[in-house]
């Protein structure tokens, strides 16, 4: 096909304004990345479980979703608050909360167990900071008998050398129990992983029994 001088310039133009509108208008039909996001975090089973007479509470949520859930709750009543696929609801009932803590148990277990893993932790890591003070001092005190040497000539003891030693070798015990425990705190991770997606599994189960029974009461 062949193209006079005047028809050239307005197919170009017309070209420039298609892809010009396509620019426009594909962000509009692809979801934003916070658009993903919320769809994701509605997709997600938030909770708040208080038991009865505590002041305390077990959750997976947000800020919004711990204030929601005080708000509905008397005294230190016992009550779980669900937010599930942008829905809101609220617990009472005696069977399905005992439901609840049966699913929520696997939880508390792990949380203990990381607890104390990280007591222990943190006992290890206080004596490997002892040590390293104490070697620290020690070579302090080789740098003073160095000193010593330097202007007396006598002969140098080597007290101080078998002392830094023996921490070194105390200071290398306890890395290898910190790999340990750390290889342990890996295992409870991906434990708590799988927890978690067993967890939501048997929530969305007992909270759409929970509503199909009338024992939900939704909120919001």
């Amino acid at each position: 096909m062949t193209l006079s001088p005047t028809s050239a310039p307005r197919m170009l133009r017309g070209l420039a304004l298609g892809l010009l509108a396509a620019a426009v208008t594909l962000p509009a039909l692809l979801p934003t990345t916070t658009a993903v996001a919320a769809e994701r975090t509605r997709e997600r089973v938030a909770y708040v479980l208080f038991h009865a007479g505590e002041r305390g509470s077990m959750m997976s949520g947000d800020t919004d979703d711990l204030r929601r859930a005080r708000a509905q709750r008397a005294g230190t009543e016992a009550l779980l608050y669900v937010r599930s696929g942008g829905s809101h609801y609220v617990i009472r009932e005696a069977a399905t909360l005992r439901a609840a803590e049966r699913i929520f148990a696997p939880q508390r277990d792990l949380g203990a167990r990381q607890g104390a893993l990280g007591k222990r932790q943190g006992a290890l890591g206080a004596q490997q900071a002892e040590l390293s003070m104490r070697q620290a001092e020690i070579g302090m005190r080789q740098a003073r008998a160095a000193v010593s040497l330097a202007s007396t000539g006598a002969a140098r003891p080597d007290v101080n050398e078998r002392e830094q030693r023996a921490l070194e070798q105390k200071q290398e015990a306890l890395g290898r129990q910190q790999d340990m425990l750390s290889r342990e705190q890996d295992a409870l991770s991906r434990e708590q992983t799988r927890i978690a997606a067993q967890t939501d599994r048997e929530l969305r189960a007992l909270i759409e029994e929970a509503v199909r029974s009338g024992a939900a009461r939704r909120i919001g």
